[in-house]
Formats: C-alpha cells, sequence, structure tokens
C-alpha cells in the first residue's frame, strides 16, 4: 500500500485547514440560498395579499359607485359597506364641490398649517403652479401626513368653488324598488367626476378619481388610483375640516 501522505498522529479526528474553510463555505452558500428562498416566500404571500385586497377593492369600488348612481341625491357620502374582507368604510365626494387650487391657495396660513403643513409658503406655490396644471393629486403637494390624508375633502384640480363650505356626509339613500321610480335612470351623472375612497378594516385603501359613465354594468371610469396602507380612517379628519371654512 502507497501512502502519499504521513499524517501526524495529533491530526486524527480533527478536519484539516482546508477541509474547514470548504465547510465554511458551503455553509454560506445554504444560508444564502435559505434566506433567499424565505425572502421570496415573503414577497410571494406579500403579492397574493395584495392580489386578493385588490379584488374585494375593485368589488366594493363597483358596489360604492352603483349606490352612489341608484341613491339620486347630493353628496358627499360616507358610510360602512360590506365586503368580502368585512365591513369598509366608503367615502365619496364630489371633485366640482370641492375649491379650486388657486382659491386654496388663498387660504389662511392657520388653515393650511392645520394639515401639520410645515412650510406654508411653499404649499401655495406649489397651489398656484397646479392650479394650471390639468390634473393634479392634492395629496402629492406636501409630504404631510395629515396632509396626504385629509387635503383632498378640502380641495382639487377639478374644484369649481371659491369658497369653502364644510362637507356633512350622510349615508346614500337607499334605491327605490322600482326601476321607474329611479331619476334618469340611463344617464344620472354622466360626466360627473367624483372621488371615491374604500378603506378596509386592515387598513388597505383605495382611493379613485372616478367619472360616471351612465353604463350600468362599468358605471365608473377610473380617472386616477393610488392604493395604500392607513392607520385611521376620515374621522381623522373631520375637525381640521370643519373649521378650514
Amino acid at each position: 500500500m502507497v501512502c502519499c501522505r504521513n499524517l501526524d498522529p495529533r491530526d486524527e479526528g480533527y478536519a484539516t485547514p482546508a477541509a474547514m474553510v470548504l465547510a465554511l463555505a458551503l455553509s454560506l452558500v445554504a444560508t444564502a440560498m435559505v434566506a433567499r428562498s424565505v425572502m421570496t416566500l415573503r414577497l410571494a404571500k406579500a403579492d397574493l395579499e395584495r392580489r386578493q385586497v385588490e379584488y374585494v377593492l375593485d368589488g366594493a369600488h363597483l358596489a360604492a359607485a352603483a349606490t352612489v348612481v341608484r341613491g339620486g341625491s347630493g353628496g358627499p357620502y360616507r358610510w360602512a359597506l360590506p365586503t368580502d374582507a368585512g365591513f369598509a368604510e366608503a367615502l365619496v365626494e364630489s371633485e366640482a364641490d370641492k375649491l379650486r387650487l388657486s382659491a386654496a391657495a388663498s387660504l389662511s396660513d392657520e388653515v393650511l398649517a392645520s394639515f401639520d403643513v410645515v412650510d406654508v409658503a411653499a404649499l401655495k406655490v406649489r397651489l398656484n403652479q397646479a392650479s394650471d396644471a390639468p390634473f393634479v393629486e392634492v395629496s402629492s403637494l406636501d409630504a404631510a401626513p395629515l396632509w396626504r390624508e385629509c387635503a383632498a375633502s378640502l380641495m382639487s384640480s377639478l374644484g369649481t368653488r371659491d369658497s369653502y363650505t364644510p362637507p356633512r356626509p350622510t349615508e346614500p339613500a337607499a334605491a327605490p324598488s322600482d326601476p321607474e321610480a329611479l331619476p334618469n335612470p340611463p344617464d344620472w351623472r354622466v360626466g360627473e367626476t367624483w372621488r371615491v375612497r374604500v378603506t378596509t378594516g386592515a387598513g388597505w385603501r383605495d382611493d379613485r378619481i372616478v367619472r360616471f359613465t351612465g353604463d350600468t354594468r362599468h358605471p365608473a371610469a377610473v380617472v386616477k388610483r393610488r392604493l395604500s396602507r392607513s392607520d385611521g380612517g376620515q374621522g381623522r379628519c373631520d375637525d381640521i375640516l370643519a373649521n378650514a371654512g
């Protein structure tokens, strides 16, 4: 028997330095693969949850738009809307009934500061600049959380008002059981642009600007949509909006 190497008796039962390095490298590769697999699994679960939420919110938006169209009375509206994920808060507001952005820029510093805006002067400049644009998402004009949460109920690029009256959201009236009793059933609100926001109990929020079409199968066409997570509903905005007039 030919032996290529004489082993030191003291090394018996112990890994050589080369074997230790190889084992360490293999363990690092295995750890990285496990971590990658866990990350992929988490992303897949998050994507599945988001898709399920979007499916639920799509149905809730269709129900909310249909409820407003059938109701036939003026807004704004706020009510608890049943969905496959439990009750959600629906908020529906006419964009035309809000302040135009140029008028919003003339609001007092105190009113704008109540939205936790730090640099009110800079915000007024942005409001004046945005008033010349065809459509600007109001919530994007300042980073303050309360502004992003509440300002879109006060003003809009599609607003037509020069003065502000605090809104009093109500529940939409139940539709008449007789279709012939509906006001202008084929084209009620055709061409009107409204904001429809649905917030689930888990905090998922689907905020859309829609235009009513008059089509009973697709009553509202989406102009703008923003899906986000929120830790509260419209209630935190009520006091701010009530004092903005």
